[in-house]
């Protein structure tokens, strides 16, 4: 499965880098963070430092920049060229107090002057002999009192990257043509020297990739990055092999594979947060189905913290009557109705990828991985959100999977980081493939529901059957009808409150909701009612509650003014019910939830 993700991910950069409008680096670059640029004299002398980036409170935020290629650092010494941080271009020592600190501190200077004097020793520019200059010159004792420097002391201290420029001029040093082309002439003999191979991601035979690009912005995994491949343990390693020579991937492929993924992680449209997993999604070519699918997923699968929508850099625009289609048929989709007469604009066959992604330690899992036309995925959201369809209050929102997924946390701590991490995966599979809904997460619900209700220590907690939790129930029991071949259950299950539905569960949770609107008109200003007390036991064990709730209904119609309205109702729903079971299965208590919160929703919907 790997190498399918990583093939679509190296076709979606050769994509990428051949769209003029979109910038993203090419072969021997990498997009970086620098905090500080030095600018220097043509002698290499410092004129001054300045802070890149821009000011979010107090904190600065470091400039974005194409930078060339990084080495991936976890231990050992390893330089970057032109934009490395002040113990390696200015050896500060990151504890001067510590002889170890010094010592390492010079050794990476020295290893960094060494670099720079390799790649640049014969280049005829400007630009590389300040460089040069300036870091032969440069004596670390300095540091400490050299005022240039003030302006950005705090900045070097905490980390922050350099870069270079030299006075008077507009671009980076590392910009600049004739260095560019020692960089990339570098770059290129380095790779010839890596272990030979067929890739398998391109099939060509060429330079195998060692180390693979970290990954960033993935929630919870390292600020510096994490790895997707890796093999640094000797139990990963087989044949004599060491490190990427155990799954040959070729330098390029590496290279363009971790360049999309990076670009999709910090574009805003294409990735969503769920819980630790982040989500990315693209399409095999920019266009409306792209555009639309993307709004789709910002909106629908969801993140907990809400976020605008950025325009894409690759956005196709479209026409007002296009534009107006497209808003239309996500609004239908959203609520589960039929979107065939909008498709019209769109091409069904064009290829839609999926790829979900959490942090493990030092690297990346995969949670899932999907790919399918823009059709089909059409067709499974469609299908999802119509079985997640069910009566609500006006004005509330179709319900997205972040917030689905929200309400299996402990009402105690309903935050992203309290969902149980383990079911996002298989939501997410359930929904792009259309198979049934785990069972695990179901379950999770009624039990969600039941402790709620029957949670003592906990008064201030909000005890209902809420909306997402019963329209994922509906959908719930409504998949599983459909995929086992029980038509009559399908059919009963609907989105409003249906008195044709005779399962005994659901039968038992429209009665319940009917005793406590009975006792809620014998006292209007009752703050606890028999919810509070009774929905746990009498969802799981009917037989021991349900004689003792009809009792006390009596003597509440007795004392309600409009008592016989609720009396005749009771009788409608009592009719169909012949005895109390002693016990429900976990079906039956996801009906009875469902019978509870469709039959409260009834009673307070306005007449037509």
């Amino acid at each position: 499965m790997i190498a399918l993700i990583l093939a679509a991910l190296n076709d979606l950069y050769n994509r990428l880098a051949n769209d003029p409008s979109i910038d993203v680096p090419r072969m021997a670059y990498c997009a970086g963070n620098a905090g500080v640029v030095l600018e220097i004299s043509a002698d290499g002398e410092l004129v001054r430092a300045v802070p890149l980036g821009t000011q979010k409170g107090k904190k600065t935020l470091p400039m974005r920049l194409v930078l060339p290629d990084r080495q991936k650092r976890s231990s050992g010494d390893a330089p970057n060229f032109l934009c490395d941080n002040a113990e390696y271009v200015l050896g500060v020592a990151a504890d001067p107090g510590k002889q170890k600190s010094l010592e390492r501190a010079a050794r990476r200077h020295q290893l960094a002057k060494t670099l720079h004097n390799t790649i640049l020793g014969d280049v005829q520019d400007n630009g590389a002999k300040a460089v040069l200059a300036f870091l032969n010159r440069w004596n670390p004792s300095d540091y400490p009192k050299n005022a240039k420097l003030d302006t950005v002391r705090d900045l070097l201290d905490s980390g922050a990257n350099i870069v270079f420029r030299l006075a008077g001029d507009d671009c980076f040093i590392h910009d600049r043509p004739a260095i560019k082309r020692a960089w990339e002439t570098y770059w290129t003999e380095s790779a010839s020297d890596s272990v030979w191979g067929q890739c398998l991601v391109t099939g060509e035979y060429g330079p195998v990739a060692r180390l693979h690009k970290n990954i960033t912005g993935i929630k919870g995994a390292k600020s510096t990055g994490a790895s997707l491949v890796s093999f640094n343990f000797p139990a990963a390693e087989s044949y004599g092999k060491s490190q990427g020579a155990n799954s040959p991937v070729g330098q390029a492929a590496a290279f363009g594979y971790a360049t999309a993924l990076n670009w999709l992680t910090s574009n805003i449209r294409h990735h969503v947060q769920v819980g630790d997993t982040t989500i990315v999604f693209w399409a095999e070519r920019s266009g409306p189905e792209e555009n639309l699918l993307l709004d789709l997923f910002a909106d629908a699968i969801g993140t907990f913290e809400a976020a605008e929508t950025a325009e894409s850099e690759n956005a196709t625009t479209l026409d007002k009557a296009t534009s107006g289609k497209v808003k239309s048929l996500l609004e239908r989709l959203l609520r589960g109705q039929s979107i065939t007469d909008d498709m019209t604009i769109f091409e069904e066959n064009v290829r839609f990828y999926i790829l979900g992604l959490a942090p493990n330690a030092a690297r990346i899992s995969v949670r899932f991985w999907h790919v399918d036309t823009f059709g089909g995925l059409l067709k499974r959201l469609q299908q999802h959100f119509e079985d997640m369809s069910i009566d609500h209050r006006e004005g509330e929102h179709p319900v997205s999977v972040g917030r689905l997924l929200l309400e299996l946390a402990p009402a105690a701590d309903r935050k992203s980081h309290a969902i149980p991490q383990t079911v996002i995966g298989s939501l997410f599979r359930a929904i792009l493939q259309g198979t049934m809904y785990p069972r695990s997460i179901y379950a999770l619900m009624i039990g969600r529901i039941r402790s709620d209700f029957n949670d003592p220590d906990r008064p201030w907690l909000e005890r209902k059957v809420t909306y997402p939790r019963a329209a994922f129930i509906k959908a719930y029991l409504r998949r599983k009808a459909r995929i086992t071949g029980n038509k009559a259950l399908e059919e009963v299950l609907t989105e409003m409150l249906n008195p044709e539905n005779k399962e005994k569960g659901y039968l038992l949770g429209r009665l319940f909701a009917l005793l406590e609107k009975a006792q809620q008109d014998a006292n209007p200003e009752i703050k606890s009612t028999i919810k509070d007390r009774y929905y746990a036991s009498a969802s799981a064990t009917p037989g021991t509650v349900f004689p003792v709730l009809l009792r006390l209904a009596q003597h509440h119609i007795a004392k309600s003014e409009y008592g016989g309205y609720v009396d005749k109702l009771i009788e409608e729903v009592m009719v169909h019910i012949d005895s109390f079971p002693p016990h429900l299965s976990l079906d039956q208590q996801g009906l009875f939830a469902l019978g509870y919160y469709q039959q409260r929703a009834g009673l307070y919907k306005k007449a037509e």
